[in-house]
């Protein structure tokens, strides 16, 4: 049997800074074992994703499958959990409207992520694990890509997301919304300061003075998803994810979110 051939650390470095980890990885799988294949992703620099839900619809409502095309190679790879989105923010004013009270809001949305997140895992050919973090790691186990939707009334994604980080071993949280930075207060007010990079204490104490624990109302990141981040020192990055380019150049390592919190 011929020897293994060894990359050239110049090739290596090219394959690498084009394709990126995540994406080598992924087409690894099948061809190593599945212990090896975890191993190498324990000690890899890995990304966990909170794909906001307004990022998958048109400003009608409708779904824009056009977009998730074109999103699809960058989370290939990539735990994922999937927003809301518009149908979110409506199905939980109708719960309100109802006067079912906040827990059924919730559950709405809730509702409506799974929907998201099926799609998504159907589009980059990831397993749909709904709201089961056991599913999700064992489908990360076995060399796939888990993709959840919401799952406890009262928590928001990003939560879900940073649970789903610290589930996996992932040190790294890229989140793709509409919101390319973070400010210290509504950004269309005037003298509002965006922050470039902020520590994780201090992002605790700003997202504190913005979460209402509320279905659809929206902060810059939950309350609970901030400590969860600061607890396990997960980064998080906020990229504009209507900016394919950047999101690419963030995803293989060439660039940085709007905001950087570690």
């Amino acid at each position: 049997m011929s020897a293994c051939p060894i990359m050239s650390a110049s090739f290596a470095g090219r394959y690498f800074s084009i394709h990126g980890w995540n994406d080598v990885l992924t087409h690894l799988t099948g061809f190593v074992p599945r212990d090896l294949l975890s191993c190498l992703r324990l000690t890899a620099f890995m990304f966990c994703v909170s794909l906001g839900g307004s990022l998958l619809y048109r400003p009608d409502g409708s779904f824009d499958s056009a977009y998730l095309t074109k999103l699809a190679p960058l989370l290939r790879g990539k735990p994922l959990v999937v927003g809301g989105g518009l149908p979110a923010k409506n199905a939980a004013e109708a719960a309100r409207a109802a006067n079912r009270g906040e827990f059924h809001a919730d559950v709405a949305g809730i509702r409506v992520t799974w929907i998201n997140a099926r799609k998504v895992a159907r589009a980059i050919n990831g397993v749909y694990c709904k709201d089961s973090f056991a599913k999700a790691e064992r489908a990360w186990a076995a060399g796939k890509t888990p993709v959840m939707g919401g799952t406890v009334p009262g928590f928001t994604t990003d939560a879900d997301a940073v649970l789903l980080a610290e589930c996996l071993g992932i040190k790294r949280l890229v989140n793709l919304s509409k919101s390319a930075a973070i400010y210290d207060r509504d950004p269309v007010k005037k003298g509002a300061r965006k922050y470039s990079r902020i520590s994780l204490d201090d992002f605790v104490a700003l997202v504190s003075r913005f979460d209402e624990r509320k279905a659809k109302v929206n902060f810059p990141f939950d309350l609970v998803a901030a400590k969860l981040a600061a607890r396990s020192r997960i980064r998080v990055d906020f990229v504009d994810g209507r900016d394919l380019a950047l999101a690419k150049a963030v995803f293989s390592g060439k660039a940085v979110g709007g905001t950087v919190v570690s």
